[in-house]
């Protein structure tokens, strides 16, 4: 295990999220599915033998208590209502990487349902300073692994995390003189958010517990 690699999960709450489905989903369903890619992106890293320990970074005390109970390998992280959103909660997570002394950080969303450990490696293996996993569409940052030793610049990063934030993670890095690369494999491409993607996953054979369910009781009432 590569001792100086960890990885930083965050995630705002299990009962108050993905808001787009909620005209297809209850919020039972909504949960469901919430919980279950939360469940499938920690056990991709946690397998994947390449991260030595992952933060949960959440201002939701439900879910850290649910962190905390996941092994000493995962540590639970609050997030203060004055840092709110994802690129605070990727400055949290790096102010712990580096408070341990972490080499570099994976930072994952933890909506990302055909995660496997193959996806997790590819990223954690690959040498430049920062590796940008983007979604499917090629513009936004569902996976950012960002080299923190040396003179790597990495501490001084800014993430910039929302609509087309892949090119901004590319220009930051440009700035700081750090090379990035991009990378796009099925299981870091693929985030759920909307119908089309609900849509999509349950078309795959890889589809969660939760979403077949949906999918079985939504042809039942359509019998």
């Amino acid at each position: 295990m590569a001792q100086g690699i960890v990885a930083v999960i965050p995630i705002r709450s299990f009962s108050d999220g993905k808001t787009r489905l909620s005209h297809l989903l209850s919020p039972v369903e909504r949960r469901a599915l919430i919980e279950e890619m939360f469940e499938r992106v920690v056990s991709a890293v946690r397998a994947s033998g390449t991260v030595a320990r992952t933060a949960i970074v959440s201002p939701d005390p439900e879910v850290l208590m649910t962190a905390g109970r996941l092994g000493n390998d995962v540590v639970a992280i609050r997030q203060d209502k004055d840092r709110p959103g994802l690129n605070e909660a990727a400055n949290i997570g790096r102010e712990w990487a580096e408070s341990i002394g972490a080499d570099a950080m994976l930072v994952l969303f933890g909506d990302l349902p055909l995660i496997t450990p193959a996806d997790v490696q590819s990223l954690v293996r690959r040498d430049a300073p920062v590796v940008i996993a983007t979604d499917r569409h090629g513009a936004g940052t569902n996976g950012l692994m960002l080299r923190l030793g040396g003179a790597s610049g990495g501490r001084a990063f800014r993430f910039s995390y929302g609509p087309e934030s892949r090119q901004r993670h590319v220009e930051e890095a440009d700035r700081l003189g750090m090379e990035s690369i991009t990378a796009i494999g099925i299981g870091t491409a693929f985030d759920l958010d909307t119908v089309d993607d609900l849509e999509r996953l349950e078309a795959t054979n890889e589809a969660l517990p939760a979403v077949r369910a949906i999918d079985r009781l939504s042809r039942e009432q359509t019998a």
